[in-house]
């Protein structure tokens, strides 16, 4: 068995929590309309939003602290 069959699955074994955020309604609909064309839920697409700026979050602060 691979280690990606063994993984655990953060999104439903409990590991993850949900959040509560507010859009205005022209970023919801952005939201939406690239969810969508992403084949995504609304939620999976703020997901990776999140990851994504993250990670660029992240790369910054260690540009900025070399």
């Amino acid at each position: 068995m691979s280690t990606l069959d063994t993984a655990p699955n953060t999104e439903h074994d409990g590991a993850s929590k949900p959040i509560t955020m507010r859009l205005n309604p022209d970023e919801l609909a952005k939201v939406e309309l690239y969810a969508k064309q992403d084949q995504r839920t609304r939620a999976s697409f703020l997901r990776l939003l999140t990851l994504r700026a993250l990670a660029a979050y992240e790369k910054q602060l260690e540009s900025t602290t070399a």
